[in-house]
């Protein structure tokens, strides 16, 4: 514990002083981390769809996979996995290149994502995300149905830019941020099993994108851009209705939130815990009473999960 102290002293500066009141609260807050940790032990299958003394169990496992199975159903690996083909058909002299093209788009833009997953938040980039890529995806459609690229030379042109419009959004909002979601939606106690269900949504959302394509390619052809216009025009309003801002806080936050019922989730990106001003600012005054009213506890009392421990 003591090179634990020493470390968080050393992110803040304070290596010379490990117990600064700074440094204090860090530590106290990691201990009760810990000890929650260490009591809520391990959910059931069961727990995930029949709910548990945790706040809103179920709708946080049916959210995650909604989620995750709509991060496929964005349209992405109709591009990925048959771009090349949809480009051939289109009478593009390189269909191998433009997917090159939109390979080095979706690497490129997936930095920008992560600037603006800390400083925006997750809301509001996957709303943005959903509606831009259904706008561009809306294009892809239209041009491809009125102005076929056989016969129109520039219609090829403008579905590559829809093709690259809609990567680069992907890129930087629901490629990366649907992961993020589920690593912070979830209660401790059932959180990797609903990660798993979350992460069997998107492969089941990967799998049927990879199954339907080539028919929905030769029974509707660019129309098949229209599902996909829908499918984000739901992801938007779903994350709207039902999806919590969880930007700046710990999993231990995310539940107290969660257990908010007069909360909405539009409403969520102004909740703040208790004992902070903002989400990345502490009220001192809450932290200084916390401080002094804090006492020994035993070495090796029964609450402290860590035998030997002693918070002062």
């Amino acid at each position: 514990w003591d090179a634990a102290r020493i470390s968080m002293a050393r992110l803040r500066g304070l290596k010379a002083d490990p117990h600064n009141p700074l440094v204090e609260d860090d530590f106290q807050e990691m201990h009760s981390a810990i000890m929650q940790l260490a009591n809520v032990g391990t959910g059931s299958w069961w727990e995930c769809f029949a709910g548990s003394d945790k706040p809103r169990v179920v709708y946080r496992t049916l959210l995650g996979c909604a989620v995750h199975f709509l991060q496929q159903w964005t349209g992405v690996n109709y591009f990925f996995y048959y771009g090349a083909n949809i480009f051939q058909s289109a009478d593009i002299d390189d269909p191998i290149l433009i997917q090159l093209v939109l390979g080095a788009v979706n690497v490129v833009m997936t930095f920008p994502g992560l600037y603006i997953i800390e400083r925006v938040g997750r809301r509001i980039p996957l709303i943005i995300g959903a509606c831009w890529q259904a706008t561009w995806l809306l294009i892809f459609a239209v041009v491809g149905i009125a102005r076929p690229p056989d016969q129109f030379e520039s219609s090829g042109i403008v579905m590559i830019v829809a093709a690259c419009m809609f990567i680069a959004s992907f890129a930087m909002t629901w490629g990366p941020f649907a992961w993020v979601v589920i690593g912070e939606t979830f209660p401790l106690r059932t959180r990797a099993k609903q990660a798993s269900l979350a992460t069997a949504s998107n492969w089941l959302g990967n799998f049927m994108i990879s199954f339907l394509t080539p028919f929905a390619d030769s029974g509707i052809g660019y129309a098949f851009g229209f599902v996909f216009f829908g499918t984000n025009a739901a992801a938007a309003v779903i994350v709207y209705f039902f999806l919590y801002e969880t930007k700046s806080l710990a999993l231990e936050q995310v539940d107290i939130m969660y257990s908010q019922r007069e909360l909405r989730p539009w409403q969520s990106g102004k909740w703040t815990p208790e004992g902070y001003l903002d989400r990345n600012t502490r009220d001192t005054a809450y932290w200084d009473q916390r401080r002094g009213s804090t006492v020994d506890e035993p070495v090796g009392d029964e609450r402290d999960p860590v035998p030997g421990f002693k918070i002062r």
